[in-house]
């Protein structure tokens, strides 16, 4: 048998043994961790082993802030590791629309993660989907049903967004000076003018449905935030964790009432003149059905429901991966958000939109779509809260869809790709004084709308720029000129001191603190 001090010198040689061999593994794991994919590939802050630059994002300072600091020392193409994934972010307008525009194949993919294949039922949307022949065809026929639904006739799409109005007066009429949260009103909205172009209906203003939709966008907040670990982790997937299981959970609840939708539709539509975004799509499917196409397998029912889901789900997307405010619900409602509270810190700029649509359009009619061209200040003022709030600072992930040269760099097939949108909407080369807010920025010396700045890139552009794009411009002029036609808001008592355009910084989208105003009639 073993000594007392012989044995204490074993296990104190086999707690070293133990403790270098941990060692070991932690350096080894360090400087694996640490290896780019390749030498030319894009220099970058180090990271910690398994973690990355994670730790970067969990302090105050917004990431696209964290990236414009980052790009001053290593240049506008720089990578940062996000857990096992190493991301390029790209800065800068010459070398964002280098990469989107001039390599835009090379940049068309999405990235594939826990979340957004889960959401996104195996990537068969078309924010998230491949660029494949599949993802060409759907996009194609969803292009056409917008067309159909609303870019193709202004009479008709005007008539579509200011169905919601008896609803939104009777709301607003009903506060008189009683302070209330505008994200709140615009939501509801949104949400109906959503639902008209969706689902052919609309839902009670503050209703049921409604709020069903604002839980959802809550939820998915809180439950993603700035990303699950599964995400950046892949083995974590395979692990039940109470984070994965109430995703799943969201997931089943948010499809099951779109499916609820789709089977009403399924079972009412006759084949007739199609009302709304489903009965469009499945005329499209039951006419490629009738004519035997080859391509009826590639849009099915997954791909149909996936569609609606990123028109009208939109805010959920975002939150299912790091950056990314898509076209529809969410932009709307954050954009309108923002107007307000813009507007209510900035009363003058509130005055003069008021005066250019009393000039224009008058107290007796609706702004319509033809107002554009005569209603310069009023459009440069909208442009300018997106560009000034910059919602989506980061826009939607891109990967590469095979290996790519740009900047001297060279980026491998699959790398995930960041574009940082603020560092174009804020840069001081392109912007005279970029963080004040002022629509001159969208004016010429002529006063004619600025309508393509250099610097100003909201949808992206290229291969993957927001389906959505020209219905969301349509959508906010029309809400935004006749809001402010026939209303005025302001600071809320006891708040005239209080800044009403601070953001915040949710699930890496920049959103509007939320302040409440008052509202009053002006005529």
């Amino acid at each position: 048998m073993l000594g007392l001090a012989e044995s204490s010198g074993v296990v104190a040689n086999s707690t070293s043994l133990v403790l270098v061999s941990a060692a070991t593994a932690l350096v080894g794991l360090w400087v694996w961790s640490q290896q780019k994919p390749r030498k030319d590939f894009p220099p970058g802050p180090k990271g910690w082993p398994v973690l990355g630059n994670i730790l970067e994002f969990m302090s105050d300072t917004p990431p696209q802030i964290i990236f414009l600091e980052h790009a001053k020392k290593y240049g506008d193409i720089f990578s940062i590791r996000i857990g096992q994934r190493w991301t390029v972010i790209l800065n800068g307008a010459t070398v964002i629309k280098e990469a989107l525009l001039k390599k835009g194949i090379e940049f068309a993919n999405r990235p594939s993660s826990f979340s957004i294949d889960l959401f996104s039922e195996g990537g068969k949307d078309i924010v998230f989907g491949q660029f494949t022949p599949t993802w060409k065809l759907h996009r194609k026929l969803a292009y056409s049903a917008f067309r159909t639904l609303a870019t193709g006739n202004n009479e008709r799409f005007e008539k579509l967004v200011y169905s919601i109005l008896p609803g939104l007066i009777k709301h607003l009429d009903s506060k008189g000076s009683e302070p209330f949260n505008p994200k709140t009103t615009m939501a509801s909205s949104i949400y109906n003018i959503l639902a008209t172009m969706c689902f052919g209906k609309q839902f009670e203003f503050d209703g049921p449905e409604v709020k069903f939709w604002m839980r959802m966008s809550q939820q998915g907040i809180e439950l993603v935030g700035n990303g699950l670990a599964a995400d950046f982790i892949p083995i974590m997937k395979h692990i039940p964790t109470p984070a994965v299981q109430k995703l799943k959970k969201f997931t089943h609840e948010f499809y099951g009432a779109i499916n609820k939708e789709m089977e009403e539709h399924k079972a009412s539509y006759d084949g007739g003149e199609p009302k709304d975004l489903i009965e469009i799509l499945l005329q499209i499917r039951q006419e490629m059905e009738d004519e035997g196409s080859e391509d009826m397998t590639m849009i099915t029912e997954t791909h149909i429901r996936q569609t609606v889901a990123d028109v009208f789900g939109g805010m959920i997307a975002v939150l299912l991966h790091i950056s990314c405010i898509v076209s529809g619900t969410d932009t709307s409602i954050f954009t309108m958000h923002w107007s307000v509270g813009l507007l209510v810190q900035y009363p003058e700029i509130q005055a003069k939109v008021a005066a250019e649509v009393d000039k224009v359009v008058g107290r007796d009619r609706l702004p319509c779509l033809n107002d554009r061209d005569n209603l310069p200040y009023t459009t440069a003022t909208l442009y300018e809260v997106i560009r000034y709030s910059t919602i989506a600072p980061l826009s939607v992930p891109h990967a590469t869809s095979k290996e790519v040269e740009i900047g001297g760099y060279t980026i491998p097939e699959g790398t995930w790709v960041l574009v940082n949108l603020y560092s174009m909407h804020y840069d001081e080369k392109l912007w005279d004084e970029p963080h004040k807010f002022q629509p001159e920025h969208f004016l010429d010396e002529t006063g004619e709308v600025r309508l393509h700045p250099e610097g100003f890139l909201p949808f992206s552009t290229g291969r993957r720029v927001c389906l959505g794009e020209s219905v969301a411009k349509a959508e906010l002029l029309l809400i935004f000129s006749w809001l402010f036609q026939h209303y005025k808001f302001s600071k809320a008592p006891g708040m005239e001191d209080e800044e009403y355009a601070e953001s915040t910084t949710v699930a890496f989208g920049n959103m509007l603190k939320e302040k409440d105003v008052v509202v009053e009639k002006r005529f």
